[in-house]
């Protein structure tokens, strides 16, 4: 039985997919969200995932820290994003217009230049702020639509709650689980 916790819900993730973006902070961060419930990835590893982990049109993300992915313990995982068309569209959007300024080395939540606000090239590294930063865009924009706030692990529940919902063997389970790179089902 899943613990009674906080969770983006499916209408709430579908109002976030539907709210509008006036630049590229608000497009960044809307995909973001998204890709989060789509994922389930934690917040660590998603900001520091490069291009080259991303694999939109066959909905795989490899969370390798050898290529610099901060996972959880340090854990290899392969996670593959929900086939929700409404979501996905809005991911494959945003992966298409990053893949256009910044080579596969460069960050799925691509570094944005503080002066203008156009993607930075030159950043190659990961900072240690990014979290933060991606956590303070979240706020600032689901304010700016009037949407409640969750915090980026809360759209990683949303991806549980929802998977969950939809199983329907043991076998859907043990996937949710492999998914977020869980240890073993009861977590």
């Amino acid at each position: 039985t899943p613990k009674n916790t906080e969770a983006v819900t499916f209408d709430e993730i579908l109002a976030i997919a539907s709210a509008p973006v006036e630049n590229i902070v608000e497009r960044r961060i809307r995909a973001c969200a998204i890709f989060l419930f789509l994922s389930g990835v934690r917040i660590g590893a998603f900001v520091s995932l490069p291009l080259k982990a991303v694999d939109i049109k066959n909905r795989v993300i490899i969370q390798d820290p050898s290529i610099g992915v901060r996972t959880k313990n340090h854990k290899y995982g392969k996670t593959t994003l929900l086939n929700i068309p409404e979501l996905v569209d809005i991911v494959i959007e945003w992966d298409k217009e990053v893949r256009s300024n910044l080579t596969e080395d460069g960050y799925w939540f691509a570094p944005l230049k503080a002066d203008t606000g156009d993607f930075d090239i030159n950043c190659v590294e990961s900072g240690e702020h990014r979290e933060t930063l991606a956590r303070k865009n979240l706020k600032t924009w689901l304010d700016k639509v009037r949407l409640p706030y969750h915090s980026p692990h809360k759209f990683r529940h949303g991806h549980v709650h929802y998977a969950m919902s939809h199983a329907q063997t043991i076998e859907d389970y043990k996937s949710i689980s492999l998914n977020v790179m869980h240890s073993s089902m009861e977590i």
